[in-house]
């Protein structure tokens, strides 16, 4: 399975306050994930992956996605049981003048395939 969902990041969205965007996942594998930073961000956006309470992507705590123009491509193997298949992404900007989104891939396994 695939899904596409679309993340806008405003001049407001900033670390202490960011954007919290649900992301409602069917049950199985998360395999892959892609997040496309367009152009002109210059890296003053940022983003992480997390379930309820543990940042999956990246797998360091400390760490963060910010590119310009280029995309994230993150093999994973995580699991989507019943109770857990809602993730957030966390977005932020660290100066950004404009609002920019970001495009978020996601391979999901099914349990039967």
């Amino acid at each position: 399975m695939h899904y596409a969902y679309e993340v806008e990041v405003t001049p407001s969205d900033v670390v202490s306050d960011p954007v919290v965007y649900p992301v409602v996942l069917a049950t199985g594998i998360l395999r892959r994930v892609r997040i496309f930073f367009p152009p002109g961000c210059s890296r003053t956006i940022r983003c992480t992956l997390w379930d309820r309470s543990t940042q999956i992507l990246p797998t360091n705590l400390d760490g963060y996605y910010s590119l310009d123009g280029d995309n994230v491509d993150a093999d994973v193997y995580y699991s989507l049981d019943d109770n857990a298949h809602y993730l957030y992404l966390v977005a932020w900007t660290i100066g950004s003048s404009y609002n920019h989104t970001l495009s978020v891939h996601l391979d999901v396994q099914g349990p039967e395939e």
